[in-house]
């Protein structure tokens, strides 16, 4: 039986869909962007927020650093059925961290505040804890999320021991604001958040009340009931998230930015300025005196901070046409920028955030921005045709869909063929599927597209997992299938 769903939430720092880019020309953004617009709402997989009860004193709050020997939260080791049955075993309810490879959030709390000691303590006592990566299908990870619904990470679950859900919520936090979370989970906290509410509203704005305001704020929004299929309440939700974000600039606003360099208001701001892009005047201080905040927050932190806000930056820029986008990256290459860049290589040296990956992503964005089809083509010729290492699926569909949008008879084939690369390798993926189908509809072989719409769906099976893939699909292929033309999108 599939669980019910009690909470979908996102972060407070609402997610950049691909940076700002510009929804006029269709042509110009790709129909699976535009499609991923419409469906914004389903398909959010973004990091979330932080959190704390106003229970847990401001003044009491740690640095996030751990003893080497210190023994923090202790995780099940074996299958998803054995954990339930461990927790039945004995006599707990069963924790889950629903994380990703690339997720920031999930990494900053798996490397700072799991291991905690007092995280431990309180966990250990009370639960089996599970965690899953959502996209690793060798622990069963992308049939797991779909069985829970899961479109938000990290997500935490709370079940009980035959699997049924209790509670959920999200985001990256503070050891102290974590158990305090999972306290209000469980029912054993309240939360009094209305009442400060009131006396924001009432106009009370003492520094203490405020910076307090805002650390509940945090809580309050991971614990969020967000229906996804319910776009007015995602709508609301959003536009309360942007609200605290910017009773947050309001506050960073009162104060002399140097005063921000303690644990709780760098949290604030390593939480509302999270995914800002460089040029924002406390994004580029707390970026200008990296050591400062590193000392009052963690590496992993300062790390996805300064990578992310790098990487908006770049986006921007290069959807703007701008080939400064290069200048934000290569800032990562110096100092003190390149500390960021340094612990990221240490953690993932795959990792898509460090400069050279980087810089391969954001060029293609830029190519394709002025319409440079001929480097493009080039670029993924040596990318895919002449590396020693196998692309992937994803790598062969991104190809097919930019070339695809060429009117070089030459490049719309080896959309083809990329297309048609990628499709063998994963067969079951909706976006690489979708590529394929907008490669062949671009070149008018229409009948060959419908074909495989075909094959996908006839080789996806009952599983959740699955058939989560397949209502995407069949979303996303109306637009692959019946792409609009120019006159039909307004322009700017």
């Amino acid at each position: 039986m599939k669980p019910s769903k009690t909470h979908r939430s996102s972060n407070l720092s609402i997610h950049r869909f691909q940076g700002k880019r510009k929804i006029g020309n269709l042509n110009s953004i790709g129909w699976e962007i535009a499609a991923g617009l419409v469906l914004l709402c389903a398909l959010l997989l973004v990091g979330c927020s932080n959190g704390i009860e106003r229970s847990t004193a401001v003044a009491d709050q740690p640095t996030n650093s751990v003893e080497p020997e210190a023994e923090g939260m202790r995780f099940f080791k074996g299958s998803f059925e054995a954990a339930l049955a461990q927790a039945e075993l004995e006599q707990k309810k069963v924790f889950v961290d629903v994380y990703t490879t690339w997720c920031g959030p999930c990494i900053v709390m798996q490397e700072t505040i799991f291991p905690l000691p007092e995280v431990g303590e309180y966990f250990n006592e009370r639960f089996v804890n599970f965690k899953f990566d959502a996209e690793n299908e060798d622990e069963n990870g992308p049939e797991l999320a779909a069985r829970y619904d899961i479109g938000v990470y990290p997500t935490y679950l709370i079940l009980e021991s035959d699997g049924t859900e209790i509670s959920r919520a999200n985001s990256s936090m503070s050891g102290p604001q974590f158990v305090t979370l999972v306290g209000r989970m469980l029912g054993e906290v309240s939360g009094n958040f209305e009442e400060m509410v009131e006396r924001y509203e009432a106009g009370e704005r003492s520094e203490e009340f405020v910076q307090q305001f805002l650390m509940d704020a945090i809580v309050e929004f991971s614990l969020s009931d967000v229906p996804s299929d319910d776009a007015t309440a995602m709508m609301e939700y959003y536009e309360r998230g942007d609200k605290f974000k910017k009773i947050a600039s309001e506050y960073f606003e009162t104060k002399q930015f140097h005063t921000l360099t303690n644990a709780v208001d760098a949290q604030l701001v390593l939480h509302y300025k999270d995914k800002t892009p460089r040029g924002d005047d406390l994004v580029e201080f707390v970026l200008e005196n990296y050591g400062d905040f590193l000392a009052v927050s963690s590496p992993s932190a300062m790390s996805q901070f300064a990578l992310n806000a790098t990487w908006y930056a770049a986006l921007d820029e290069a959807q703007d046409g701008n080939e400064s986008y290069l200048s934000f990256i290569e800032d990562l290459e110096a100092d003190p920028l390149s500390q960021a860049a340094e612990y990221e290589r240490s953690r993932d040296p795959k990792s898509r955030v460090l400069p050279e990956a980087m810089k391969e992503r954001v060029k293609m964005i830029y190519l394709e921005t002025i319409e440079d089809w001929d480097s493009i083509y080039i670029a993924y010729q040596d990318q895919l045709a002449n590396t020693g290492d196998p692309a992937s699926a994803q790598a062969f569909a991104s190809a097919a869909r930019l070339l695809s949008r060429s009117n070089n008879p030459e490049h719309q084939t080896a959309a083809i063929e990329y297309g048609r690369q990628g499709f063998e390798l994963d067969t079951k993926d909706p976006f690489v599927a979708s590529n394929y189908i907008s490669a062949l509809v671009a070149a008018d072989l229409r009948s060959d597209a419908e074909e495989v719409v075909e094959t996908y769906r006839s080789g996806l099976t009952d599983s959740a997992a699955d058939q989560d893939k397949l209502d995407l699909f069949d979303r996303i292929t109306v637009w692959a299938l019946n792409p609009p033309s120019e006159s039909d999108v307004s322009t700017e």
